[in-house]
């Protein structure tokens, strides 16, 4: 099974610019190789910061953008720099009943769970009662393995302002995952601008880099410096004994070898 993760598009009006990069080209441009060599997959995720912020026509852009590509089932949260109301406003059908974007689909054997942390007034995630209670049900309602999708992350990366605007409140989310986390597969992130990879009280995580800036690795300051890279999205191949992550970065690629190479002379006699 083969599922893409697509984060932090960080959408601005059309025409802008973000930190003298244009979101809607690298959003294209991994749409584009998506739907050429991807559209086998059984689920698109896009895990936050659809729009840098949060405005009607950033959102619309996406939307419209989308539209013109032949993509895999797409599934969408939020993250702190976008607006539940707005994102609601536009993506009507990416909202569950209770107003969050949050939702749980079948990805064959699997369930996928994806996440909303969004909270008001921080650039850092938080779960609410009724948003953990939700996440419990989920896990009951089902004896499959679980893969977790979310925006921001419960766990450290020693990047100290990355640190500073987590998942808060780790413990209590702890608390509901605990008794299913056997069956919890892998958990896969956004929110941090980099690839990252490790595990988090026993459970392995990803965090996928996005389409815009970086943030540069840094581990002595707690100031954020953005350099300019490729866009990256993951691809995730999964079975019933291994799950692989390959990040995967938009660039003109140069072919320097092909094995086997036949232009070279035979060693046999």
């Amino acid at each position: 099974m083969k599922i893409i993760q697509l984060t932090d598009p960080h959408l601005v009006p059309s025409g802008s610019l973000l930190r003298g990069i244009d979101p809607q080209a690298r959003l294209r441009a991994c749409l584009s190789e998506i739907e050429i060599y991807h559209s086998d997959a059984a689920a698109l995720v896009i895990s936050g910061d659809v729009t840098d912020r949060a405005d009607r026509a950033s959102y619309e852009l996406f939307r419209d953008v989308v539209a013109e590509f032949c993509l895999p089932p797409l599934h969408i949260t939020v993250g702190n720099h976008d607006h539940r109301s707005v994102f609601g406003a536009i993506f009507p059908e990416h909202l569950a009943a209770d107003g969050y974007a949050h939702s749980r689909f079948d990805l064959q054997d699997h369930v996928g769970l994806l996440l909303d942390t969004w909270a008001v007034g921080t650039h850092g995630g938080a779960f609410d009662p009724m948003r953990l209670e939700w996440l419990r049900t989920q896990l009951a309602e089902s004896d499959k393995p679980v893969l977790m999708f979310m925006h921001h992350a419960p766990v450290k990366v020693g990047l100290k302002r990355l640190d500073q605007i987590a998942l808060q409140g780790e413990d209590e989310l702890w608390d509901v995952i605990a008794p299913f986390s056997s069956r919890i597969r892998h958990m896969f992130f956004g929110h941090m601008h980099r690839n990252v990879a490790g595990s988090w009280r026993g459970i392995p995580f990803t965090v996928a880099a996005g389409l815009t800036h970086q943030v540069m690795l840094d581990f002595q300051t707690d100031i954020v410096r953005h350099i300019e890279v490729e866009p990256y999205f993951s691809i995730i191949l999964v079975n019933g004994r291994d799950v692989v992550v390959h990040p995967h970065a938009i660039r003109d690629a140069k072919i320097i070898d092909i094995i086997p190479d036949t232009t070279r002379p035979s060693c046999s006699p």
